[in-house]
């Protein structure tokens, strides 16, 4: 059967599986019975299982039936995401009334990765290389040119310097050559 075929029959009967091959149907139906993506691309028969199930995984139409099935599983079972939260929450409290502290932290635990908060976040950092140049700037400037721009900037941050002596330096260094440093 063609791609398009497959396409033609899933959005005629609306049953994305019907557009699978049977070893991606067997990869779909171990996957919802718990395997892990490797032990369900081996159910199916795959030769290089770990492979083929990081290759399935990123397909559409197997992210389609995964879908597909989970939310016939839940009109089966009429599980929804609320009722397991709120279960977690009435173990948690039973739990809590038994002074079971380690429960109770495993039950937030799994509450927790209901509710995505243990994902990877994805943080991007902007560099901006204007930022750079403004302190090629500043650098390139005499002393005499950065006095009068403070002068002249109403924002300016007070503050206080001390100058180091060249001949303090020196003492320091020697210093330091004497106690190995």
């Amino acid at each position: 059967m063609s791609a398009h075929r497959n396409d033609l029959v899933t959005a005629t009967t609306g049953d994305p599986l019907i557009g699978l091959t049977d070893k991606q149907r067997i990869f779909i139906d171990a996957l919802c019975h718990g395997q892990s993506q490797t032990m369900a691309a081996r159910s199916a028969g795959y030769e290089f299982a770990h492979v083929e199930a990081v290759r399935l995984m990123k397909l559409p139409k197997i992210q389609e039936a995964l879908r597909y099935q989970h939310r016939k599983y839940e009109k089966a079972t009429q599980l929804t995401r609320k009722k397991v939260m709120d279960g977690m929450l009435e173990a948690i409290d039973m739990a809590k009334l038994q002074a079971d502290p380690k429960t109770m932290v495993s039950g937030w635990r799994e509450l927790g990765l209901m509710c995505g908060y243990y994902a990877a976040e994805k943080k991007v950092i902007d560099i901006n290389i204007t930022a750079k140049r403004a302190v090629d700037k500043l650098e390139a400037l005499t002393d005499a040119e950065l006095l009068e721009m403070i002068e002249n900037d109403s924002e300016t941050i007070e503050g206080e310097f001390a100058e180091v002596l060249e001949q303090t330096q020196e003492v320091a260094d020697a210093n330091y050559a004497e106690i190995g440093l």
